[in-house]
């Protein structure tokens, strides 16, 4: 089994010098921790062979013989390159990514662009993509695909191989539903399913899984069960997996030596003042003018702190050429021209800035000399910064104030969270800061340090590796519960040696695929046709079973031979028979009953109550998924305070809650016909809950199969009803 990792860009740059082209490596946090998992690996570990690295080069190749990457290997990597054209890329990368998705998912919707030209050159990017992992895709791989990018290409790769196994991890925030919905239908609707493709999909934090299923479900109409989604008949799972860093190497690139010389000469230069620093790759997603704005009013509300602290601002370039980043780095500018302007003096400027990026020794020195650190994105993915800091704190003293909106501050609950939108909160976190004690100091730090070597970047590899495989074992499970086509086969051997034959058939989601409008329903007319020929084999009586009122299936089946029974067993018609009770009831429980249903359809837009002679039902299915689930759930709830003086059960189905007259059920039913005489072969079918009642009291020689992956007391599971109809033709041949 080999893993093969899947990003936007490959952790190495090709650039052209002197006609010649060269590849530079472009360590980035991903890479790095990838290879320190590899490294980590024992001799037990799932993989073999060499993994494979897949993602574009930085540059295009018009004659891909001008570098050679079969032989190239960074890393434990061997790497695979994706050859996309510049004017590609451009409107990919700068336009749908970084004008779209990523202003988008950081909160950002005034920056938004929706431009159909940008959409229709990510899809063809992801396409291009999905061709280049194909093409070198081995049996058994594992393959990782990362971020935003190109999160069309699982369900890609899905279509053409069903067999791999495949998960996703997103880098960045999932917006909440409000958010996500401002995408046009077709543009959101494909992103989610593109994930979906995914066997496992992974997200920093537990806000951002839930914000993706509820837009899942919102969107796709997929409800989930603690974070699992059944996508057709295949299981996906959603979970969140706080990606950590690797430890060791800030934490002994800070101890080095030379670290410590000039961590010591920069001390020095800078004399007794306390230090704090600000490091932040440029863009607006970094709230560095808020951070400047909120030193600006701790400078104003605190001025014994003048000449007695520095502010150490370093600026990463990024995306200098798009326009809206060239602005911001003019912001920036004048605002630490003003600050400067207004509070410095000869001897001592408030803050000291940068523009530039640093390497990893000279950036750990600066966050071990740090007293502070201001780390308060306006929205972040999680923000590696804030655990690269601690983790290079070599006397374990410093104050890390970070923002509520990263990622991060889910796991460093115990530094000073503020508000990044609040210049208050930011002035008054940084005066906290310089005032902790250092005592306390090592008290957090000590207790954060220990966090982040625990939960570091080689656990989120394998606690997401581990977890993707025990989601294909559990799909596997799941798959053995289906049945096979040899067990089918008997059954089909069975009916037709048989002498007589019973088939108990349920209707919605069985025969009928659920409808929004339950009562436009109807069976197609290949399942028709399939009804008429099982009534025609000799000495067979069909039973069409259903929770639907007697007129709804008189209109839908009356022209079949078969028997019905309406309102889960409440009426019972014989093939060409008038409808009957096979027991009394009552229903005056009724008027009791309606005006709870009233008040909480009145209470959602989009449910209606379904009147029947002995139950009603309360339907939601057009409703907002969210309201109606926690509607039903009340609802639910009360009517079964009433059930035992009233003398009604209640049952909940899907996107619907039905109350229904004491003592009726299909299994009653069931048994009413089975019991007419000794049938050589008894078929039961059906796929909810009232079904399982009548699985379990059939006789033991009977074949039960439950519609869907739920277990039950059936003898088998099959996939859905498309795959029912197709069982029922072949007792029919």
């Amino acid at each position: 089994m080999r893993l093969v990792i899947v990003s936007n860009r490959l952790p190495i740059s090709l650039v052209e010098q002197d006609g010649k082209i060269i590849a530079k490596e472009s360590v980035g946090g991903l890479a790095t921790g990838l290879n320190s998992y590899l490294d980590s690996l024992d001799r037990n570990s799932p993989f073999s062979g060499d993994p494979l690295w897949i993602g574009w080069p930085g540059m295009y190749l018009d004659d891909p013989s001008r570098f050679d990457f079969s032989s190239r290997i960074m890393g434990k990597f061997r790497i695979c390159p994706v050859n996309v054209t510049p004017d590609q890329m451009d409107s990919f990368y700068l336009g749908f990514c970084n004008s779209t998705l990523w202003p988008l998912f950081h909160y950002f919707p005034s920056y938004v662009a929706f431009d159909e030209a940008s959409w229709d050159s990510y899809v063809q990017v992801n396409d291009i993509f999905r061709q280049t992992v194909e093409s070198v895709l081995e049996p058994d791989d594992v393959v990782w695909v990362h971020d935003y990018q190109i999160m069309l290409l699982p369900e890609m790769i899905r279509a053409r191989r069903p067999d791999v196994t495949s998960g996703f991890f997103l880098h960045i925030p999932f917006p909440s539903y409000e958010i996500f919905r401002l995408l046009p239908s077709i543009w959101r609707s494909r992103l989610l399913q593109g994930l979906l493709g995914s066997d496992l999909i992974g997200f920093h934090t537990y806000d951002y899984s839930q914000h993706f299923l509820s837009s899942v479900s919102a969107i796709l109409g997929l409800e989930h069960h603690l974070g699992k989604i059944m996508v057709g008949d295949r299981l996906v799972k959603v979970d969140t997996f706080p990606m950590g860093i690797d430890y060791h190497k800030y934490a002994q690139a800070a101890l080095d030596q030379r670290t410590q010389d000039e961590k010591q000469e920069l001390r020095k230069s800078l004399g007794s003042a306390k230090i704090m620093l600000s490091i932040d790759r440029l863009d607006y997603s970094k709230g560095i003018a808020n951070r400047l704005r909120g030193y600006e009013a701790f400078l104003e509300r605190y001025p014994q702190w003048h000449e007695r602290v520095i502010l150490m601002l370093v600026v990463v370039p990024s995306r200098t050429g798009v326009g809206k980043y060239q602005e911001m780095k003019k912001q920036i500018d004048e605002l630490v021209g003003a600050i400067n302007g207004r509070f410095g003096k000869l001897s001592w400027s408030p803050i000291i800035y940068q523009f530039t990026a640093y390497p990893l020794r000279e950036l750990t020195m600066l966050y071990d000399i740090s007293d502070v650190a201001l780390v308060t994105p306006l929205r972040d993915g999680m923000n590696l910064i804030a655990k690269e800091y601690i983790a290079a704190k070599t006397d374990d003293q410093g104050v890390l104030v970070l923002s509520e909106t990263a990622g991060a501050a889910t796991e460093l609950g115990e530094t000073l969270i503020v508000n990044p939108n609040s210049l208050s909160d930011i002035a008054d976190a940084i005066h906290k800061a310089l005032e902790t004690p250092s005592e306390h100091q090592r008290q957090i730090m000590t207790l954060l340090k220990n966090r982040l070597e625990r939960f570091d970047v080689n656990h989120w590899a394998e606690d997401f590796m581990n977890s993707l495989l025990q989601v294909k074992a559990e799909q596997e499970r799941m798959e053995s519960t289906f049945i096979s086509t040899e067990a089918a086969l008997q059954v089909v051997q069975q009916c037709a040696s048989a002498q007589s034959r019973l088939l108990l058939l349920d209707y919605d989601g069985t025969l009928v695929p659920f409808h929004d409008a339950p009562s436009m329903a109807c069976p197609s007319e290949e399942i028709k046709a399939t009804l008429q020929a099982l009534t025609a084999l000799p000495n067979t009586q069909v039973v069409i079973l259903s929770g639907r009122d007697k007129h709804n299936l008189e209109r839908c089946l009356d022209s079949l031979p078969v028997a019905l029974v309406a309102e889960h067993g409440v009426w019972v018609r014989e093939a060409g028979g008038q409808w009957q009770m096979i027991r009394p009831l009552l229903n005056d429980w009724k008027d009791q009953i309606r005006p709870i249903l009233e008040r909480f359809s009145s209470r959602v837009p989009g449910t209606f109550i379904e009147d029947k002679d002995f139950s009603m039902a309360w339907h939601y299915r057009q409703a907002d998924r969210n309201l109606g689930q926690q509607r039903a759930r009340e609802l639910a709830e009360t009517l079964r305070g009433l059930a035992s003086n009233v003398g009604i059960q209640v049952q909940q189905g899907p996107m619907v809650v039905e109350v229904r007259s004491a003592g009726i059920s299909k299994a009653v039913s069931a048994l009413h016909f089975s019991a007419k005489q000794a049938w050589d072969f008894i078929l039961a079918m059906g796929d909810a809950e009232s079904d399982e009642d009548m699985f379990k009291t059939l006789p033991d020689h009977s074949v039960t199969i439950r519609v869907g992956h739920d277990q039950s007391h059936a003898s088998y599971n099959i996939r859905n009803p498309r795959a029912a109809g197709v069982l029922l033709r072949n007792l029919a041949l």
